[in-house]
């Protein structure tokens, strides 16, 4: 099995362009991978530090490279991210273990404009979205519980001593391991998924035809 955990930020360009390829890895070897994903703040909870101007210019940029070109209407001011990551979160502590919230979340401030770094507007995003209760919803996003988990992988992320979101970490139970940092297209992860199945599968081939390793 291959145990791939995935840290992003809700609101990072990056992480948005390589969810159709997360999806289509997950597609074509999800009987192989344990999948989880967990929140790292590109901002630690700070000011983004970016104006809406450099926004777009980020995202020309980003844009000509994926394709996909993004709406910096939601950047109507500085406050940071953890709104949104924060309803991801907390709709996920509701039974929203899939990753239906925190999309619809991306592609409504991303995709649609929407002033997501507003409490009101991500309460109404999953509300239409994903029928979840705003009152429910509202009082998990106050629980401590859910604040912890977003502080508690944000320092899973800065321990692997990396920097970039889209970050993926896979571990095979053979006991290999790579980590991606920044890393959004297609074809790294499945070569390494590849590889970890391959190596897995000859491991326990190995083992059905030959007796344990000897004792020293």
């Amino acid at each position: 099995m291959i145990h791939l955990t995935y840290y992003l930020d809700v609101m990072s360009s990056w992480c948005f362009y390589s969810e159709p390829n997360l999806r289509r890895l997950l597609d074509l070897y999800g009987k192989h991978i344990e999948y989880d994903w967990r929140i790292s703040l590109v901002t630690e909870a700070g000011p983004e530090g970016f104006t809406r101007e450099q926004m777009d210019w980020f995202y020309r940029r980003s844009g000509s490279i994926s394709g996909v070109h993004l709406n910096s209407d939601w950047c109507q001011d500085r406050a940071s991210t953890l709104q949104p990551n924060t309803a991801a979160q907390a709709a996920r502590k509701l039974g929203f273990t899939d990753d239906r919230a925190r999309l619809a979340l991306s592609r409504a401030g991303l995709i649609e404009g929407k002033p997501v770094r507003q409490r009101d507007v991500c309460l109404s995003v999953l509300s239409q979205t994903c029928g979840i209760d705003p009152h429910k919803l509202a009082g998990a996003m106050d629980q401590r519980a859910v604040v912890k988990q977003i502080e508690m992988s944000g320092r899973e992320f800065n321990a692997l001593k990396i920097d970039q979101r889209p970050a993926y970490v896979l571990h095979s139970d053979i006991g290999d391991r790579a980590v991606f940092s920044g890393i959004w297209s297609y074809e790294p992860l499945e070569a390494t998924v590849k590889s970890m199945i391959r190596d897995e599968e000859k491991y326990a081939e190995f083992a059905g035809s030959n007796p344990p390793l000897p004792s020293a």
